[in-house]
């Protein structure tokens, strides 16, 4: 396996909870993609998440997968301006 790169991660945008990234294998048994994984982040109080099992993220490498999500959970509406 590669090196992760290090990220971090801003809080819950709705309640400032710390969050955390999980990866979840994609099969179970002989059922489902073998080697490929779900990377999503959730929050440990309210639980909203973003990333789920995206088709896009089963595809890519594991560092770009979590790239992808650590972006997408860090993106704020002020970040838009």
């Amino acid at each position: 396996m590669n090196e992760i790169k290090p990220f971090s991660l801003k809080p819950c945008p709705f309640c400032g909870s710390e969050v955390a990234l999980t990866i979840t294998p994609l099969w179970d048994g002989g059922h489902g993609y073998q080697g490929c994984f779900e990377y999503s982040i959730f929050c440990k109080n309210c639980g909203c998440s973003v990333g789920g099992a995206t088709c896009d993220s089963v595809y890519l490498p594991e560092q770009e997968a979590i790239e992808k999500v650590v972006k997408a959970w860090n993106k704020r509406k002020e970040d838009d301006r």
